[in-house]
């Protein structure tokens, strides 16, 4: 089965750990049938190294270069809690012509505290875990994911509704957008 066509699009995943980015993502790639590049699949295999994640990013945005360069659709998923990650993928979106759409993922705090503490126990080697630890990241994050977005490439969601609805709701908006 083909997948659908449309404009090639990089769409860049945002939120915070535990909000639903990563079980979205792949279920938009497999409904797409678009690469998915993972930013914590990449620090899986760095996150011994020093400054690993300044790597894994550099690593990412490398990869979904390429993937744009040959013309393919890309999701990529990561926090984007700084500007300058989505300052990155502005401009690659902007140097390949293609449509940008950022997918901003939310979750209710008492959802989201179960999500993070479920991870305690999953002995995730990286990976924020558990809901104090959260909360010592957003006092680090210092506000820095609270940047500005257009609102024409910016769609929030909630994770609490079912993942099919989610992907429905984002493929919609790809095909009234694009």
């Amino acid at each position: 089965m083909l997948a659908p066509a449309y404009k090639q699009t990089l769409l860049l995943m945002k939120g915070h750990p535990g909000t639903g980015k990563s079980t979205l993502a792949l279920a938009l790639a497999r409904a797409l049938v678009w690469p998915l590049i993972d930013k914590d699949d990449i620090k899986d295999h760095v996150h011994h190294l020093p400054n690993s994640g300044d790597l894994s990013y550099e690593i990412m945005w490398h990869i979904v270069h390429h993937q744009l360069e040959i013309g393919l659709s890309v999701i990529v998923d990561s926090t984007l809690s700084y500007q300058r990650s989505f300052d990155s993928g502005q401009k690659l979106a902007k140097k390949f012509g293609t449509e940008l759409l950022v997918v901003e993922t939310q979750v209710d705090d008492e959802s989201w505290r179960e999500r993070l503490d479920r991870r305690l126990v999953e002995q995730q080697s990286h990976r924020t875990s558990g809901w104090d630890a959260m909360q010592q990241l957003l006092v680090e994050y210092d506000a820095s994911w609270r940047y500005a977005i257009a609102p024409q490439i910016h769609l929030v969601l909630n994770t609490s509704l079912p993942t099919d609805q989610l992907v429905q709701t984002i493929i919609a908006r790809l095909q009234v957008t694009y």
